[in-house]
């Protein structure tokens, strides 16, 4: 198990001063990963093809999946708000190079990001997690969560914007300082440690189970594929005539609130309930949308989109809470593990949505084929881990 350490009196309390600066860190992370849809579009404008801009995002998302077993594992041989620094400087690294936009610097911008975050988001939600108990420590856990899920929601709602009005090294270079910033102050938090090893395959052996399985497949369902939706929406919207702006920001708006509104159906209907009927909604919305995408209704493009939000956000925290309290004792373990399965599990969806963009010149096929992807973890889901 983790050792917690002492801080006096604010080791009673949720660590509010912490919070914010790695907070703020995280924050800029979303704004990077959220506004990353332009800089697909400003690719595809200069020749680029849909699935080479779309790898960008699946390079994100491998960056994760191979450094949050290592960033854990760091964290039990060194103060664990060191990990987190070092994390935030590499993303914010990473996202200052992303400002050049050549494929190549593309590819080197989002594996550094995802390297940086795997490593801040484990480091950061350990350091909480290791200054709390109890529900302190999901409050403390679920806001840092919140602020990286507003920070993405305004990278999607005004990168668009920023890039065709500053063009594109100047936002990349705000939210590289953003980042920067909380990697400065996190640095001078009070130092932590856990102590106790574990062996690799420890980060496994839950989801060798079904039901494991079926908890990190939703992750990948949600979180996984909320990376996919921020590749993709923006250069889908800008051949529809739509408000884009306003679908980007209502999508923003019901991703938020879902994270919320994901308590308090937890509350009221129990957590498995609350996934269960969420992931089957998101995958009838996305079936829905390549319908839509394929019979050119513009209306049901723009609300779909909109609706996804809410099938992203709310299963998220009961996702989790379901995993630490059902998967490993250790829950270092737990996240990494669960980032681990998510990250895996998403990694080819940015470039195969592009592929098959180019391949049918639509998107129709693309989220249809996240739609059943989704559709088959709720099944595996109601089978193993009940309705």
């Amino acid at each position: 198990m983790l050792r917690h350490r002492s801080f006096g009196d604010e080791s009673q309390t949720v660590p509010w001063r912490a919070i914010s600066q790695i907070g703020l860190g995280l924050f800029g992370l979303g704004l990077a990963v959220g506004g990353y849809g332009a800089y697909v579009s400003a690719l595809i404008a200069r020749g680029v093809p849909p699935d080479a801009a779309g790898f960008g995002m699946s390079l994100f998302l491998l960056g994760q999946f191979l450094v949050v077993v290592p960033a854990d594992r760091l964290t039990r041989t060194a103060p664990v708000e060191r990990v987190a620094t070092l994390g935030f400087v590499v993303a914010g690294i990473g996202i200052a190079i992303g400002g050049v936009v050549t494929l190549e610097t593309t590819y080197v911008s989002r594996l550094l990001l995802g390297l940086g975050q795997g490593a801040a988001f484990v480091g950061g939600m350990k350091y909480v997690g290791l200054r709390t108990s109890g529900a302190d420590t999901a409050t403390a856990q679920g806001v840092l969560g919140a602020l990286f899920t507003l920070g993405l929601a305004c990278g999607l709602a005004v990168g668009t914007i920023a890039v065709s009005t500053l063009g594109p090294t100047i936002p990349a270079v705000l939210a590289a300082i953003v980042v920067l910033s909380g990697s400065a102050l996190t640095s001078r938090l009070p130092a932590v440690s856990a102590n106790a090893k574990t062996a690799l395959r420890a980060y496994l052996d839950p989801f060798t189970s079904a039901s494991g399985l079926a908890l990190g497949l939703g992750n990948m369902a949600t979180f996984g594929f909320l990376m996919v939706a921020s590749t993709w929406y923006t250069e889908l919207l800008a051949g529809v005539a739509l408000p884009a702006i306003a679908v980007l920001v209502g999508f923003a708006l019901t991703t938020v609130l879902g994270r919320g509104l994901g308590g308090w159906l937890s509350r009221s209907v129990g957590e498995q309930a609350t996934v269960a009927g969420t992931l089957l909604g998101l995958a009838f919305v996305l079936v829905g949308v390549a319908v839509a995408i394929a019979i050119d209704s513009r209306a049901g493009i723009g609300i779909g989109l909109v609706l996804t939000g809410f099938g992203f956000g709310i299963p998220f925290g009961p996702l989790f809470s379901l995993a630490f309290s059902e998967l490993a004792d250790d829950p270092g373990v737990t996240l990494s593990g669960m980032l681990l399965v998510g990250n895996g599990g998403a990694l080819a969806y940015p470039w195969l949505v592009g592929w098959l963009l180019a391949a049918t010149e639509s998107y129709a096929a693309g989220f249809g084929a996240m739609g059943l992807t989704v559709a088959a973890v709720w099944l595996l889901w109601v089978l193993t881990i009940g309705r």
